[in-house]
């Protein structure tokens, strides 16, 4: 079989067809690449990954720290070494029975062989990132604090502000979600209504052009003295740095639809209504999502600058208020929770997309 799709792409690039290879061809090569090489675990990486965790691990139980470290650091790092040690020693387990179960047959184990071939060098070198951190930091002190800290510090703060970091979550969650969704909306209803009627185009695009690509945070002085409320003013932050790329990116999809889709549906029968809706704005779609990725940044940017001017709660102000009392440990730990609700609100929407566009998978790499 594969000697016959082998034969295929060949006659495909033969002499006599068009110079450079056809789609077709491209296409059943790449095909065949992933079935001839399919990826493969590295036993070398793998087991240096492992290994590297265990090296954490022993380097945190057995490596004195510096005699000049400060006190407050070495109290910080006695009360999360331990929990750190065990950290370290499970993702090493944990890496092994992965390992173990991908040389099982079955689905269980094509799905932990897919994962330990995909992983093993994130695995290596987050092990060797995390080795470096520990000994130029708290073992041999160079990089010094209070700028630059041990890893355990930060897990001993992220421990010790639980509670009070999972407020901040839960306030800065709700703020951004409130504020992304009025953008969204406001995006879209703007977006279709330029997009689609030529008279609205005429006059609101010119004020777009000017009035949107001014950051949301030059906004801040009006925003907060004219707002009824600091949480109304934050809100109309987020959706407007949400807004503007929703906008250009709808109206762009809208205008770049196909001709020949509304010719086959009017000669069907289709109303404007039809046209706007399941024409105009599914085509678009492709469009609309590559401005939410560009308006997600934008308003995590403009949510941490919200809550230090006006909402006094929130991730935004828990790192304004640890930096303003030198705590760095408890800062890094707050940028760290920001960073993986930012992959995890990412991730969330790749996954949304993957799933609305399904269709578009073959037509475009991902």
């Amino acid at each position: 079989m594969t000697d016959t799709l082998t034969a295929r792409a060949a006659a495909a690039a033969a002499p006599g067809t068009p110079a450079g290879p056809t789609p077709d061809a491209a296409r059943i090569h790449a095909a065949l690449e992933k079935v001839i090489h399919p990826v493969r675990i590295d036993p070398l990486v793998l087991t240096l990954g492992i290994l590297s965790w265990i090296a954490v691990a022993a380097v945190s139980a057995f490596v004195p720290n510096h005699p000049q470290l400060p006190l407050r650091d070495v109290q910080y790092i006695e009360r999360a070494n331990a929990a750190s040690i065990v950290i370290a020693l499970l993702i090493a387990v944990g890496w092994a029975v992965l390992w173990a179960v991908s040389r099982t047959r079955g689905r269980i184990g094509a799905w932990a062989y897919a994962r330990a071939a995909h992983g093993a060098a994130w695995l290596l070198g987050s092990g060797v990132f995390f080795l470096f951190w520990i000994f130029s930091t708290s073992k041999t002190l160079l990089f010094s604090p209070p700028y630059l800290i041990a890893p355990q510090e930060i897990l001993e703060r992220l421990w010790d502000s639980r509670d009070l970091l999972w407020r901040s979550l839960v306030s800065s969650l709700g703020l951004l979600a409130t504020g992304f969704v009025v953008g969204l909306v406001a995006g879209l209803a703007t977006g279709i209504v330029i997009g689609w009627y030529q008279w609205a185009n005429y006059w609101v695009h010119p004020i777009l052009i000017f009035i949107g690509p001014v950051p949301a945070l030059a906004w801040v002085p009006i925003v907060f003295v004219l707002s009824p409320s600091s949480f109304a003013g934050a809100v109309f932050m987020i959706a407007l740095s949400v807004w503007f790329p929703i906008t250009v990116l709808t109206r762009a999809g809208i205008l770049s639809a196909p001709r020949s889709y509304f010719d086959v549906a009017q000669t069907l029968g289709a109303k404007s209504w039809f046209l706007v809706f399941r024409v105009s704005l599914p085509a678009a779609l492709p469009s609309i999502f590559t401005g939410a990725f560009m308006a997600l940044g934008s308003s995590f940017a403009t949510l941490v600058v919200a809550e230090n001017f006006g909402v006094n709660s929130g991730l935004g102000y828990f790192l304004n208020w640890k930096k303003g009392f030198g705590d760095f440990p408890g800062l890094y730990a707050g940028i760290i929770v920001l960073v993986v609700v930012c992959g995890l609100a990412l991730t969330l929407l790749f996954r949304i997309r993957n799933h609305v566009l399904r269709w578009e998978k073959e037509l475009t790499r991902w």
